[in-house]
């Protein structure tokens, strides 16, 4: 052997198939997993129709809001939505969808009346919704007044009485009185506000009619009504100066 001929060294094998087979597998994850969030999606949209039928049914829905809240649903299921949704819990998305979409067409209805009626869990959908509220928030002022119209029109009050419960929730909102609660609670309170100081000649206006008519927990309404009452006086006194002004 001559030994001044240099040896090279073996050529180094590499698995050929087992990196073939990795990066088929990741092909195939990544065409099952867009697979299945158009399964999620179609699963979702049919269950908004099935649901919102049912609530049209029950007279919660009026069928001239259909075409709108369906649109509203579908701009607020978008990618990020679908990934944050891959547990299967369909029925409450579907149901958190459809409420998000009416607070954002301003139509007032409470969180309760919508989960009752489709038999959802409400602590599920109440959590979806805060996610849904960082991809598109609805306006809660709006909201607020809008559902303070509601309890209005279901007691029989007018404009001028409407116009008086927004004074009064201007003043709230200047002095950061509003903070955290409920916007049917908050235009509760607004119709008592507003009830007392109209018809304080004769006692003011009873708790419990606004509270069966807005659908809102008494103790509630009276743990915020108590929150502001410092600010009584001067809210009444700014309300007649208001009243004498517009009226």
């Amino acid at each position: 052997m001559n030994k001044n001929i240099i040896q090279k060294p073996p050529v180094p094998k590499f698995n050929w198939s087992i990196y073939d087979h990795t990066s088929s597998d990741d092909c195939k994850t990544q065409i099952s997993l867009q697979k299945s969030d158009k399964r999620r999606l179609k699963q979702v949209n049919l269950l908004i129709d099935e649901m919102m039928a049912k609530l049209t049914h029950n007279n919660i829905l009026n069928s001239m809001n259909f075409e709108n809240i369906r649109h509203q649903c579908i701009d607020l299921l978008d990618n990020s939505v679908i990934e944050k949704v891959k547990s299967k819990k369909y029925q409450s998305i579907a149901c958190a969808l459809i409420i998000q979409s009416l607070r954002i067409l301003l139509i007032p209805l409470r969180i309760k009346e919508i989960t009752q009626v489709l038999d959802c869990d409400e602590k599920q959908v109440r959590k979806i919704l805060i996610q849904l509220n960082q991809i598109k928030p609805f306006d809660q002022d709006a909201f607020t007044l809008q559902y303070m119209t509601r309890i209005c029109v279901a007691i029989g009050f007018n404009q001028k009485f409407q116009t008086l419960c927004r004074f009064f929730y201007s003043y709230l909102r200047n002095q950061n009185l509003v903070q955290g609660e409920h916007e049917h609670v908050i235009a509760s309170a607004l119709v008592k506000l507003t009830g007392d100081f109209v018809f304080r000649e004769k006692g003011g206006i009873n708790l419990n009619i606004i509270s069966i008519n807005a659908g809102c927990c008494e103790i509630s309404l009276k743990n915020f009504l108590q929150k502001i009452q410092p600010h009584n006086q001067i809210m009444s006194e700014q309300a007649y100066e208001f009243y004498k002004r517009t009226m």
